[in-house]
């Protein structure tokens, strides 16, 4: 069974400055899950955008414009002992994405932490 939750955008100081996200500590438990699937995982997804309402380009928005690139999405397994994920994902504002798709998999996500930083102020274009 396909099975997915999804943040709503969140960014840092009303969104005045870049984030530069570093390590998440993921918090997914897999308790539930059927003997046959030994390896139980969920992918981990940070999608980030450089304006409110400029979309992102994978999938397609259905809010704002679907031209703006992506500055980089950040994509990442997560099994059952993962403790943190290190990564580099700069945006305005973030989208967090968990989903899986093994059968015989249960999940349940906790309280992730996200360790983010300013990362530049906005240029003055559209603020």
């Amino acid at each position: 069974i396909n099975a997915y939750i999804e943040s709503a955008e969140f960014d840092i100081q009303d969104g005045h400055n870049i984030g530069f996200v570093w390590r998440i500590l993921p918090d997914i438990t897999f308790s539930g899950t059927s003997s046959t699937n030994a390896n139980p995982s969920v992918t981990m997804t940070l999608i980030p955008m450089m304006n409110s309402g400029s979309g992102y380009n994978s999938p397609q928005s259905e809010g704002g414009s679907s031209s703006a690139s992506v500055t980089r999405s950040s994509t990442a397994v997560i099994e059952q002992f993962t403790g943190q994920i290190y990564t580099r994902v700069r945006g305005r504002q973030m989208i967090l994405k968990v989903e899986s798709t093994d059968l015989g998999s249960a999940w349940q996500l906790g309280a992730p932490r996200i360790d983010i930083r300013p990362d530049g102020k906005a240029t003055g274009r559209g603020a």
